[in-house]
């Protein structure tokens, strides 16, 4: 599925975008789109390998998930979290044990605010969190049960956006179940083609809410609700985009998302991810004058290097564990699922 490489890239531009060039929230709140893409696409793919091991031995499918997982999240978040505490980016180190155990979100939740550096993490806590509990479920559940599980956790997340009036709200895992949640119903309906396109169809819905709800944005109505209804509308057109790349788009959206070097920015989605926190602060330490460059020339550097830095890391740290991984024996089915980053 290549063209879901090409939604990642999108995702992740999407992400780069919002934190590297000033002001761009007021207009379009494109980080949260990002990630929200981002978990869609994390639903359905982790939902769509696990489907492919029910069955399995449970020991045998945890055991080659986990292991799996691990030597894709854990070197290059370890590796980012070393290096940032060793040359001491801020807050680094006052706030190390909450990101080393995949607790971001809870930190940033309790804090009511986001801190710097490692404010980007929060939605790798969340995955983690995401790993812990639903490979359990989908694993051991009986089948007539996964559906309307993944229906509720679509709708409880807007519930807990409401129900928990924090600034923060959004980074509760259970206020990510809707993205979550509609990237898993695509994976149960992918092999059904035409089912696939039924659950796509929300996409407009999804596009009617986005819509509205940054009218609201920009009139300064609807308070925290605006908020709820345009996570939602995000994570319902997403599904439709993850749905319709999965089986294929045709025409120039098909075309631009098989670029290779689109592809190319997709592969390395999680190191971009994961570094552009801390090339900022990198960058305003050791490069004379950042501060005061020109905003074109100061996001053309902040891009240029996270994108190296992201290379190397991929080249040279995440490839050599990706080898280590177990031999993935899902049958033929679903085995072109592939993997997820971040």
């Amino acid at each position: 599925m290549p063209q879901l490489d090409g939604l990642r890239a999108v995702a992740v531009a999407c992400v780069l975008a919002f934190h590297f060039i000033p002001g761009l929230d007021r207009y379009a709140p494109l980080g949260s789109m990002g990630v929200r893409l981002f978990f869609v696409i994390s639903g359905f793919l982790i939902t769509g390998i696990l489907l492919s091991w029910r069955g399995q031995p449970l020991g045998v499918a945890l055991k080659t998930f986990y292991v799996r997982r691990s030597l894709r999240i854990f070197p290059v978040f370890y590796f980012a979290l070393a290096a940032a505490a060793v040359i001491n980016i801020g807050p680094v180190r006052d706030t190390l044990a909450w990101h080393v155990t995949y607790l971001s979100n809870f930190y940033f939740y309790l804090r009511g605010d986001w801190h710097g550096s490692v404010s980007h993490l929060w939605s790798l806590a969340v995955e983690e969190q995401f790993y812990l509990v639903w490979p359990w479920l989908i694993l051991c559940a009986p089948e007539r049960w996964l559906r309307p599980a993944m229906i509720a956790m679509v709708a409880v997340a807007p519930l807990s956006r409401v129900l928990f009036p924090n600034p923060m709200d959004s980074v509760l895992p259970t206020s990510c179940l809707d993205s979550l949640g509609m990237g898993a119903l695509i994976a149960m309906a992918v092999p059904h083609k035409g089912e696939a396109y039924r659950v796509g169809g929300v996409g407009v819905v999804g596009a009617v809410l986005i819509a509205v709800t940054l009218l609201m944005r920009y009139t300064a109505v609807g308070g925290q609700y605006q908020i709820v209804g345009l996570d939602f509308g995000v994570s319902l057109f997403s599904a439709w985009l993850v749905a319709s790349a999965a089986h294929g788009f045709r025409g120039a959206a098909g075309r631009l998302l098989s670029l290779a070097p689109i592809i190319a920015v997709g592969r390395i989605s999680y190191g971009l991810y994961v570094y552009q926190g801390f090339t900022p602060y990198l960058l305003g330490r050791y490069v004379p004058g950042f501060v005061t460059m020109p905003a074109p020339v100061r996001v053309a550097l902040l891009v240029t290097v996270t994108a190296l830095i992201a290379m190397a890391s991929w080249r040279w740290l995440e490839q050599p564990f990706l080898r280590l991984k177990p031999a993935d024996a899902r049958p033929p089915r679903l085995a072109s699922y592939g993997e997820v980053s971040p």
